[in-house]
């Protein structure tokens, strides 16, 4: 049996870059890279004064880094996309802890791409097995109230449903979110071909809006950004205004910090989506963010100095769509919520979180609970569906 030592690093900094990046490299997703987590914990975003206190499990084999994943102490539930407020209320009335608890996850950001991440040649179940019982371990040692790994990736869910790997018993917990993915479209319009005759009317009607307004639109990459000093700072400004355009409901949790540093800690991996007054380009009009990895676009972060019709569907959703189109990327996830994405082509579907509450009346509640949730949620992900733009048969 190999040798692993298991440690705990309070922060990206903490960790050697190339040894994390090594990693996280081979999953091809920017948002395991070290440069997005420490951006996210440098910008002052995702840290103790916000909530977030980081507690990175580190694995190493004869001094070599083989197995890391990202895990938070978490006194709150804000920035999970998990909405556990009810347990923790439930657990509050029952003088159970709930707070503070173990989070597995990348911040802020409801995305399945958390997972433990395990170097080429190594035991990958058995790393995810340590780390997990590690985690377990010492948030129980340290009297949390238990250890949630929310939005993981699709095939780490898949290996904790496995009853043979975790000892613990962890609930699953399922969760509707979006996704497009290209089905040999080709571009644009061959996507549009796909739709019934009134939805692909719909959108180009959506489309020609944007431009009969006066407006260009584009997606810049970091290159292009380096003699567009203005669009970053704008980005910070325009997510701001419209977080706060949503009051005690808004989610921002991302300080200015974390876009005007973006260069800094990532040379890739992200563009912003961008429209102008035709033919300027020195003040923006709106902008999205963007962040692309290997297989799959992920949109985020829409905000616009003034009202234009379908603005938000082209920068959000059309736009994002060419690109990926274009560059050969498979998918997109463009975020949560808005029913409106299933009529312009986002399927739906169930992202799980795991759940193990220390508490035996808390994890009796969920148990009994949960399934319920679920059900309602697989719900939901059918009758959105039902909006879907794509041609019937008869149609084809």
């Amino acid at each position: 049996m190999a040798e692993y030592t298991i440690s705990i690093a309070p922060g990206m900094a903490e960790v050697d870059r190339a040894e994390w990046d090594a990693l996280a490299q081979p999953y091809g997703s920017p948002l395991l890279s070290w440069g997005f987590l420490a951006l996210l914990e440098q910008s002052g975003s995702i840290c103790p004064k916000t909530g977030w206190t980081a507690a990175h499990f580190l694995v190493r084999r004869e001094g070599a880094l083989v197995a890391a994943a990202p895990f938070y102490v978490k006194t709150h539930s804000w920035g999970e996309f998990v909405f556990d407020f009810e347990f923790a209320e439930i657990a509050q009335r029952s003088k159970a802890r709930w707070y503070p608890k173990l989070v597995g996850m990348v911040p802020a950001t409801p995305v399945p791409a958390w997972r433990v991440m395990t170097a080429a040649g190594e035991d990958a179940s058995g790393l995810e097995t340590l780390v997990l019982e590690a985690a377990v371990s010492v948030s129980r040692d340290s009297g949390f109230g238990g250890v949630h790994l929310l939005w993981p990736d699709t095939d780490f869910a898949e290996g904790m449903r496995h009853a043979s790997r975790p000892k613990d018993h962890w609930i699953e917990w399922a969760h509707q979110s979006y996704l497009w993915t290209d089905e040999g479209y080709g571009d644009f319009e061959g996507y549009l071909s796909s739709f019934s005759k009134n939805m692909r009317r719909n959108v180009k009607r959506e489309r020609t809006a944007v431009r009969e307004a006066g407006i260009t639109t584009r997606v810049l990459r970091p290159e292009d950004l380096r003699s567009m000093p203005h669009i970053l700072p704008a980005m910070a400004e325009l997510y701001e205004a419209h977080s706060n355009k949503f009051g005690p409901w808004a989610a921002k949790f991302l300080e200015s910090e974390f876009f005007l540093r973006l260069p800094e800690f990532m040379d890739s991996g992200w563009a912003i989506s961008a429209a102008f007054p035709e033919g300027e380009e020195g003040k923006p009009i709106g902008l999205a963010f963007l962040l692309e990895g290997r297989d799959r676009l992920f949109g985020r972060y829409y905000g616009a100095y003034r009202e234009v019709d379908s603005l938000h569907f082209e920068l959000c959703y059309y736009l994002p769509i060419e690109y990926a189109l274009g560059r050969g990327v498979g998918s997109f996830d463009p975020g949560m919520g808005s029913s409106h994405k299933a009529r312009r082509g986002f399927r739906s579907r169930l992202a799980p979180s795991f759940h193990l509450a220390f508490d035996r009346r808390i994890a009796g509640l969920m148990e009994r609970s949960l399934p319920a949730f679920n059900a309602e949620e697989a719900m939901t992900v059918r009758r959105l569906d039902s909006d879907l733009p794509f041609k019937k048969r008869s149609e084809a």
